[in-house]
């Protein structure tokens, strides 16, 4: 954080985005979508596990990376503010505030997460689907 970011800001202080934690709230999808979302976010791990014994020759703790990112991606919500990520759309920092740096951070979070939470989240609604089955 530079000066002008500190001064700029304690005069003129811009949103800032938030996290949040925990499970997100959703309807569950039809049994099509979640057997669809199921396929694809299989395909894609199974591409990632093949990645990394295979071409990456990691090991155990490679697949234990893996499994503690889903869950993090699962868990973790960062909320950007999309109005305070600096001048034109983010391309450029805004020089006196060091709020839309947070913003840009946060919305970098976002993307990063994105993969592995649409896994977890297929994985998990793919599990309740097939218990709800189970159990009817």
């Amino acid at each position: 954080m530079s000066l002008f970011e500190w001064i700029g800001e304690s005069i003129s202080p811009g949103p800032t985005g938030s996290v949040d934690f925990g499970r997100r709230g959703r309807r569950q999808g039809s049994r099509a979508a979640v057997l669809a979302c199921f396929v694809l976010a299989a395909a894609l791990l199974g591409c990632w596990i093949y990645v990394l014994f295979a071409v990456m020759h990691a090991g155990l703790l490679a697949l234990a990376g893996t499994a503690v990112y889903l869950l993090v991606a699962y868990v973790v919500h960062p909320r950007p503010e999309l109005t305070n990520v600096g001048w034109l759309g983010g391309l450029f920092d805004h020089p006196f505030r060091y709020s839309d740096d947070v913003n840009r951070f946060l919305l970098f979070l976002v993307v990063v997460m994105w993969p592995g939470r649409f896994v977890a989240e297929s994985l998990v609604a793919t599990a309740r689907l097939l218990a709800r089955t189970w159990h009817s």
